[in-house]
């Protein structure tokens, strides 16, 4: 198990340097089907949740908000952190004698600046993008940001994983029944002014924020800059 100590909370500064980050959504389907996992193989990959169970490798970094998914997920995260990842989460006092897990103080009101905002609804991918523009990464790439369902899907492991989760297979919680996005969409707002160069690997996604590219043109950004 995780050992007992003193916490960390981690920050380090790399800029301009590029990160892709794999949330959960649906979406990501189509880059599967492409070859994603090969295509990025030589990237830094930050895996959100469960995203880690699904990867070929490992990931440069595992990041979660919720205590249920820690809980449930226990002994293959403290396998990750024995495999060299670094963990983040959110700050939560299960965690303050781990200091393999690096947490920061957060909020769902934008109103506390001393904490890092993760939106109204506390989303791990939130929290991820959060971080990654405080570690001044760019270009930011965001996989499965979708904000809806697609085909009666939320996320791409649905139905393959065993998931621990609130947000799985609930598109309630980002769609109103008319399948219109919640109200809480606009809180990607606050990075509309980003230093960092985000893009969003989602055509299809309900975030209005960030400008959207497909696959093949994401695929091909990877290839033109390395």
């Amino acid at each position: 198990m995780f050992a007992m100590s003193s916490v960390t909370i981690g920050k380090k500064t790399m800029a301009n340097k590029r990160v892709i980050i794999v949330g959960g959504g649906a979406s990501i389907k189509e880059g599967l089907q492409l070859g994603l996992w090969d295509k990025i193989s030589t990237e830094e990959v930050w895996s959100i949740n469960f995203a880690y169970k699904t990867m070929p490798y490992l990931p440069k970094r595992e990041v979660w908000v919720d205590i249920s998914f820690f809980k449930s997920n226990m002994n293959s995260l403290f396998e990750l952190s024995q495999k060299g990842v670094p963990c983040y989460a959110k700050k939560h006092n299960c965690y303050a004698d781990i200091p393999e897990i690096r947490t920061y103080d957060t909020t769902r009101e934008i109103t506390e600046p001393k904490k890092l905002f993760i939106g109204k609804l506390g989303l791990s991918g939130f929290f991820a993008l959060q971080l990654a523009v405080l570690e001044q990464y760019s270009p930011i790439y965001l996989l499965g940001y979708d904000f809806r369902d697609l085909n009666n899907q939320t996320h791409y492991y649905q139905g393959e994983l065993v998931t621990t989760s609130v947000g799985v297979g609930h598109k309630e919680l980002y769609i109103h029944k008319d399948g219109t996005p919640k109200e809480t969409v606009k809180d990607f707002n606050i990075f509309q002014d980003s230093p960092s160069k985000i893009y969003n690997v989602s055509p299809q996604s309900h975030i209005p924020t960030f400008e959207k590219i497909d696959y093949p043109t994401f695929f091909n950004q990877l290839n033109e800059n390395k």
